[in-house]
Formats: structure tokens, sequence, C-alpha cells
């Protein structure tokens, strides 16, 4: 039965052939969209614990062992870290020193440039960034005396650990030495107490669902204080769960299209085919027998379009993945995962050729020999067709033409009207969730993201002094010459300007009115809300007030209040006073700062900076401009937390090279910090956009070419049913090009209501509040309308070839 399977396939080579790179194109996509999906979730997985550890939460100055932890069945892994204090170096930069056992080391994906971890009592292990601050020149190797806790030890550098701390979730209240991690890592066999033991915890079931996650780790964190690793899954896993959504929903929609394209093909195979299985019949085949040879040639079908299919796999499994998101990682340990998605696929794709087959070839069962041995026509066609009233032949003839076999022509219809929407909604959510980016900025560091605070008398107080970059850090990048501006933000949240009730003007009111703050009051001063401070020095000064004296800002302020008003006098508050309140937790206690500047000018306006003819930067906040040595005299702020960086015009990659090693040894030495290459940053946020571009482009191209091949199939199979009827219209006189003719009108048919039902559908997208506008889509949709269109013309030219050689006697003779 196999052989006869195997021989009644190659008898007919053009539909064996057909039938082969069909399938071959439809394991090829599915299988390909399902290992790329998964190697890409395997490789950012893999690249976020790199970054950011495999610890769901961290514990802090935990009074539980790590044994009774470790006994707990939420917790899949558990490591240790053990703070003992910290090490002031130069510069005023500190470093916190501790221990890492091996689960944390594990847990954490710590690395080393070169040497080992501490292993024995005296030998210590430096992150890089920081061992250039201890001290550059020591060797691997090498003693070195360190103070630590008011005690000279002698330790021996082990190893030099890639930096990793400044990129790790920090607490909300993170402090040097005591909650963030070891720069200085020392041998579990130190003697030095430990101040602080803390935990990298692992929970089950850390898949990337951050819901689930967070969840989990905020019942996790009842019972104990720590924090939640937010960078692993809101920076490193954020796109792990959509990847498997997306990859699945046009997996779904390319096997939709490949089921109705094989029950068409193989409807017509079988149909083409029925008079061998009449003949099996005859000498005592049963149903049952030739269902076992359909099942047989499906086997050899799918066989070869397996094996036909791997170059194919390969190339898009490539395509996919160097367009979008560039990574992957398939190695032995995942392999064996891979291997059950690709034998998925072939079961899926297995089951859908079998089941079209089944449903094609069913038709046997009720037919007799006699029946299944006369030639398939339109006389054996049993269709209830709508009487055609129509007096022009052609339109009368196309009508008919769709009457037969309605069923397949409705499907070719579906698929062709899905094909057009997958590309345009995968078009669309493309450049929707990609956004515009609009901005200038080629770096941006921020010191530290998150701090905690209470508001006592309407006034911010930080839990905590926040973590800063020093002004004479960010002196040393102004001075870079490959930085065109270097926009600062002074670290000042805890800073809030008091204006007293008889100064508020109009433009002051509109203000409070506009943030709600109309009625927030510091005993009987109004808090000025959303306040921006803008620290300058001389030059700076001079640029944005040419016509102004520098020392005339010394102890004065300069307020740019965004909010528009028609008040005519702007200038009446100009040599009044404006008080500055800081509050700050000490103890159990408060203590209170006042300063009390004179306002020099007001500017009833946003605050805007033209930095060249192309970058100009405006703020929307109420800004409070000063002096900068004012700001640091007066101990109104410590350092700076956000830094902007536009680079000139033309700069070498030489340069690019050694500023983004200065900017990266800044962010080493300030944990929890930020630093963004914005181009980068762009283009990692378009990965997930990219992905379903890409996906919706291979879905639209399979679809559309399995629609065309079945409507190609569909059309002559049609005409073959129906030859006798047109060999008689060719012996009355009509010409073969009115035969093209009325093909091509039945084809042009399905795709022009394909396209109004798509174009209905896809409009639907108008009800949207969308970036792009309606006409920007539209020129899309119509390049994938006339894309279909040339496909058409190509099948329909085939068909015409094949017409071209039949003579009238092979329409109109019966074959017996």
């Amino acid at each position: 039965m196999f052989k006869l399977g195997y021989r009644l396939l190659i008898s007919r080579k053009s539909w064996f052939i057909l039938l082969v790179t069909t399938i071959a194109i439809v394991l090829a996509s599915i299988i390909a969209v399902s290992t790329a999906s998964e190697s890409i979730k395997i490789g950012l997985k893999e690249q976020a614990y790199s970054d950011y550890g495999e610890h769901t939460l961290v514990l802090l100055d935990s009074i539980e062992s790590k044994e009774t932890l470790n006994a707990n069945g939420d917790i899949k892994k558990i490591g240790g870290i053990g703070i003992m204090g910290n090490i002031e170096l130069r510069d005023e930069f500190i470093a916190t020193v501790g221990t890492l056992d091996k689960q944390a080391l594990e847990m954490g994906r710590i690395e080393l440039l070169n040497g080992s971890f501490p292993n024995r009592e005296n030998e210590v292990a430096i992150e890089s960034s920081y061992l250039s601050l201890v001290d550059k020149n020591w060797k691997i190797g090498e003693k070195k005396i360190l103070k630590i806790n008011n005690k000279e030890l002698e330790l021996i550098l082990s190893g030099i650990v890639k930096d990793y701390s400044a990129k790790w979730t920090v607490s909300n209240n993170v402090q040097k030495g005591v909650n963030d991690f070891p720069n200085i890592i020392l041998s579990n066999k130190n003697k030095l107490e430990i101040e602080s033991q803390n935990f990298l915890v692992r929970l089950n079931g850390n898949n990337g669902n951050i819901d689930s996650m967070q969840e989990k780790s905020s019942d996790f964190l009842v019972d104990h204080t720590g924090f939640i690793n937010e960078r692993l899954f809101y920076n490193g896993l954020t796109n792990y769960q959509e990847i498997a959504i997306i990859s699945f929903v046009f997996q779904i929609i390319i096997l939709l299209g490949s089921f109705v394209s094989m029950y068409c093909l193989f409807y017509f195979f079988n149909i083409n085919q029925q008079r061998k299985l009449a003949v099996l019949k005859t000498v005592g085949s049963t149903n049952l027998n030739l269902l076992k040879l359909n099942l047989y040639q499906i086997f050899i079908l799918l066989l070869i379009g397996l094996f036909l299919s791997l170059p194919l796999l390969y190339f898009l499994y490539v395509w996919i993945i160097n367009n979008t998101f560039n990574i992957s990682n398939l190695n032995l340990s995942n392999i064996l995962y891979i291997i059950v998605i690709v034998v998925i696929c072939i079961v899926g794709v297995f089951y859908i050729t079998l089941h079209s087959s089944y449903l094609s070839i069913n038709f046997i069962k009720d037919s007799s020999i006699n029946t299944l041995l006369k030639e398939p026509h339109s006389n054996n066609i049993k269709t209830n067709k709508i009487p055609i009233k129509v007096n022009d032949f052609t339109m009368r003839k196309v009508l008919n033409q769709l009457q037969t076999k309605p069923k397949h022509s409705l499907l070719v219809i579906l698929t062709l009207t899905l094909s057009i929407l997958i590309i345009n909604f995968s078009f669309f959510v493309e450049k929707e969730s990609a956004g515009i980016w609009n901005t200038k900025i080629d770096y941006y560091l921020n010191s530290q993201e998150i701090y905690s605070y209470d508001v006592v008398n309407n006034l911010t107080v930080l839990h905590q002094e926040g973590l800063t970059f020093s002004p004479e850090v960010v002196y040393q990048l102004e001075e870079d010459p490959s930085i065109k501006y270097l926009e600062k933000t002074p670290f000042m949240v805890d800073v809030h300007p008091l204006l007293k009730k008889d100064l508020l003007n109009n433009a002051i009111k509109n203000w409070l009115i506009e943030n709600n703050f109309s009625d927030v009051t510091y005993y009987d001063d109004y808090i000025i809300p959303n306040v921006r401070y803008v620290l300058v020095d001389e030059s700076e000064f001079s640029k944005l007030y040419p016509n102004l004296v520098y020392e005339d800002l010394l102890g004065k302020v300069i307020l740019y209040n965004p909010a528009y008003t028609q008040e005519l006098d702007l200038n009446e508050l100009n040599g009044e006073e404006l008080t500055f309140i800081q509050k700050k937790k000490e103890d159990s206690s408060y203590k209170t700062k006042n300063w009390d500047f004179e306002i020099l000018n007001m500017y009833n306006g946003p605050f805007t900076l033209e930095i060249s003819e192309s970058i100009d930067i405006q703020y929307t906040d109420f800004v409070v401009v000063m002096a900068e040595e004012t700001a640091i005299d007066e101990g109104l702020f410590s350092g700076y937390n956000e830094i902007s960086i536009y680079l000139e015009d033309q700069i070498g990659r030489k340069d690019i090279e050694q500023l983004e090693s200065e900017l990266s040894e800044i962010i080493a030495l300030t944990p929890g910090s930020l630093y963004q290459k914005i181009s980068t940053l762009i283009e990692d946020d378009k990965r997930i956009s990219l992905f379903v571009g890409y996906l919706g482009k291979l879905a639209y191209l399979i679809s559309v070419i399995l629609s065309i091949v079945s409507t190609t199939v569909i059309i002559f199979s049609k005409y073959r049913m129906t030859k006798k009827e047109w060999g008689i219209y060719l012996t009355l006189g009509m010409k073969k090009k009115e035969i093209y003719y009325l093909l091509l009108l039945e084809m042009l048919f399905y795709i022009i209501i394909a396209t109004i039902l798509s174009l209905i559908v896809f409009s639907l997208t108008q009800l949207l509040d969308n970036l792009y506008p309606y006409f920007f889509y539209l020129q899309y949709f119509c390049l994938s309308v006339l894309f279909i269109l040339f496909l058409i013309m190509i099948g329909w030219y085939v068909i015409v070839i094949i017409i071209k050689h039949q003579s009238i006697y092979s329409l109109i003779r019966e074959e017996e």
C-alpha cells in the first residue's frame, strides 16, 4: 500500500511538486517562527540574567538563616551577601565591602575580567572601576593594606571583577555599605564581623511573567524586608511574554491559511484521481484501504516536504532573528526544548494536512464505483445556483463560474482578505507601537532612578540623602571637546520655593490652579509646585542674558512661569523675596533650613535655551534660575542626578569610544544609576515593533502564496470540470482569448471583494487615537493589494499557457 501510494503520487508530477512545495513552505514558516521566537526568548533571558542577575528579589538585613529560608517552598535558589561596611576612596567616592557566597556569584552571573574569586582568608576581588580608585597599579597576586572598619588588613588581590553593581536594582533607600552590593569582595573565610546579612532570592516561576512575579514577590515581601529586582523584569524581560503571544498569533494565522489552502488543493487533487480510486475499488479495496492509501500519501508528502523545507527554514530563522532582536541562544542545554517545539509544529502541520485531505476524500464513502469512474464535470456538480437574469453574456458567464464550487470560492476570498489584513494590521501595530522619537539627546545619565520620601507639612522629605554626580565630575565632562552641550539637573527635589500670599500675582495663581496647588501651603506661605532648577555659571549666564551682568545674579534668582496670562505688569515681583525651604529627617525629628533670595527678574513664559540652529531646549515646568556657585555655597544641593549630553555634529569614532568609557566609569561608581545611549535605546525600544512587522510580512507572504496557488488551482479545476461547455463555445466561434478574459475576470472578482472587505475592517483603526494619519497607512494598503494582483496575474498566465495548448477535440471528447 505504501509503494502504491508513492507510485500514484509520482505518476502525477505536477500535483506532486505543487503539494510538496506547499507543505515545505508551510513547514518552513511555522517552524522558523516558533524556533526563532523561542531562541530569541532564551537569548533575552540569558542577556537579562547577565545584566541584572537572575534573582527575583533581594532580602535585606535578614534575621533568618539561609537554611531556614531555603526550606520555603516558594524559593528555588538563594545566595548570601554579607555587608561589612565601606571604604572611603579618593575624590570622595565610597566602596562597599562584603562577601558573596557561591550561589550569589552564580545567580548574579558575576564575571571575572582576570584572576579568580577570593578563596583564602586574606584574598580580595575588586570591581574594575573601583580598583582604579583603590590603586590602579595593584596587580593580581600583590599585597596591599586596606583599612576596613578601622582595621588594617593586608590583602592579596586575587581577581578583577567586571562592573556589575551599578546595573542592578537597588533599594529606594540605598546607602553605600548598608543595603547595596559589594564592590570589594572578600573571602567568606575572613574574620570581619558582618553588619548586614542580605540574600539574593530566586522564586519559583521566574519566567518573565511580570504581573505574576510582581504579585508573588509582593506576597513574599509581606513577611520580609527587601525589594524586587525590577530591572530584570521591566528592562531585561520587558518583551519576553509579548514575544510568545505574538509568535503564537502569527503561527495560528499561518496555520489557518495553510488549512484552507490544503483543503482546496487536496479536494481537487482527489477529485482528479477519483478514477484511479474507482479502479482500486473494483479490485476489492475497501473505503478503509483507500483512506490508508491517502494516509501514506500524506506521510510521503510530509517527509519529502520536511526535507525540502530545511534550506528555507534556516533562511527564515536567521532572517527573523537578525532583523528583529538580533539575539538568540541555542546550546546543548536548551536544544532538546527546541526539538520538542519542532516536533509539535510538524505534528500540527501533519494533522492539518491529513484533516484537509480526509475532508476532501470523504466523498468516496458514499459514491458508487460507477459514479467514481465517470469523469468529473459540471453535470456532476450538485449546486443550487441562483438564477441570473443578466443580458450581458460576459457578466452572466462570470457569475455562473463563481457559483461553481461556491464554498471554495468563498474560502479563496476569505484567505485573500486575511492576507491583506495581516500585513496592514502588522504594519499598523509596528508603526504605532514604535512611536515617534523626536529627541536630539545622545546620552542620558541618572544617578538615582527612584528614591523614597515622606510628605510632611506638604513638603517632600527624603528618607536618605540622594546619590548624585558631583559637580567636579560634571565639570570634567563639560570640558570634553566632543560634547556640544551638557544639560544637568541638580538633585533638589526636597527644596521648595515659598511665596507669601500678598505676592501672588495672576500668573502665579494660574500656575497653582493648573497644578491643583491653589490651597497647598506651608503654614501661611504658598508652595510653588513642579519646579525645575537651572544652575548656571558665568559663561552660560552670558549666553542666556547678554544684557545682564553675572554678578547681579549672585544671591538672586530669575523665574519663568509657563502659565500664560494677559497681565501687563510682569515685573511686579522684581526685587521681592522668594523663600526656599528644605526639611530633612534626623533620627526621630526633622531639621528645617530656610534661604531667602531676591527675585532679579520674572518671565511670563517657558524657559527656552537655543543650543544650535537645530536644537533648542524648552521646559514646561516652573523654572528657577540661580548661580551654581551660590547654590553650592548655600548648601542647596550636593550634586546632579540627571545629565543629558548633546554631541558635536562631527565627531570621530575614537572620541566617541573615549567618551563612552568615561561615562561607563562614572555610572559604575553609582549604585542604581542609569546609563542610556539614546540611539541604542531607540533600537531596543523598536525591537518588539520590528518583530511584529517582520512576522506580519512573513505571514502575509505565506498566506498570499498559498491563496494564489489555491485560486489558480480552483480556477483551472473548475475550467476542467466544465471543459465540454468551453469546447462547445469554441466550436461556435468563441476565441480562446475570450476564455482567458473570462477566467481573469473571475480571479479579479476575488481580489476586488477581498479588497473591499479588508478595507472596511482596516478602516476601523481610525476610531483609535493614532500617531500617523489614515492616508499614510492607505498607501501601504494599496501596495499590498497591488502585490497580490501581480501574483494573480502570474497565476492567470500559467492557466493561459496550459489552455493554449489544448485542442477543441480534447475539450469535447468524452473519456471512457
